[in-house]
């Protein structure tokens, strides 16, 4: 608790140094979620110098230990190869073991693994299902790909006004890329009714959410036609 206090800067003087410390008495002492913790701050750098071997293995002495966060934490080091060799079925085997416990994060990435046969044979309707689920706990890269899935197809019947659903819920999750997607359903009117003014909001958000995106200069390019459309619009309006 005094880790995450000094971590967050709730309730204790805001330092990743500290909440380090204390993230590695409490692993010492036998905590998973120590452990689990600490192998963050070494992965991202938070207080102690980054080691993703050290983070991997402190990830499965916390998985070892039960924790669902520790075994999401090694599926993903096996998945991005980070601290240990890349093992794509090594890695589904410990998001379903996270997904099992209840880690909704670790059940999407399960269902990535499914959708796009990574260490497991190549799964369509069960990664909708994975996705489904994780989006029902606020996930947003969950909902955008099973928004993504449903507009196409993919492991379920094409639904496309489920699909701009599931987009506008993503979107207000935070999933930048998923409110442009809307924005282009309100530009055209597909789905939607043609509304530039919701366009254009959706695409300030996406960019508001994720200024760096590599797609940034691409929506920047159709926010800037889409006020010129919009300008024509009330001019025509006001005649």
């Amino acid at each position: 608790m005094a880790g995450l206090a000094h971590g967050t800067g709730i309730g204790a003087e805001e330092s990743s140094k500290i909440a380090a410390s204390y993230y590695s008495l409490a692993c010492s002492g036998g905590d998973a979620t120590g452990c689990s913790n600490l192998g963050l701050a070494y992965v991202n750098g938070d207080g102690v110098s980054v080691h993703d071997a050290y983070a991997a293995s402190l990830f499965d002495r916390a998985c070892a230990a039960g924790s669902r966060a520790g075994c999401a934490n090694l599926g993903a080091a096996y998945s991005l190869g980070r601290g240990v060799r890349r093992n794509q079925q090594r890695a589904a085997d410990l998001f379903e073991q996270a997904c099992n416990r209840g880690d909704q994060h670790a059940c999407y990435n399960l269902g990535v693994l499914y959708r796009d046969g990574l260490g497991l044979r190549r799964d369509e309707k069960r990664a909708a299902s994975l996705f489904e689920q994780s989006c029902g706990a606020d996930d947003s890269s969950a909902c955008g790909n099973l928004a993504a899935m449903t507009d196409d197809g993919r492991g379920q019947p094409r639904n496309q006004q489920r699909a701009l659903e599931l987009y506008e819920q993503a979107c207000t999750l935070g999933k930048a890329e998923s409110c442009f997607t809307l924005s282009k359903a309100y530009q055209t009117g597909k789905g939607r009714g043609r509304d530039n003014r919701r366009a254009i909001a959706l695409m300030e958000r996406a960019l508001e959410l994720d200024p760096e995106n590599a797609s940034s200069a691409h929506v920047i390019k159709a926010l800037r036609r889409a006020r010129v459309a919009e300008a024509t619009d009330r001019a025509a309006r006001s005649e």
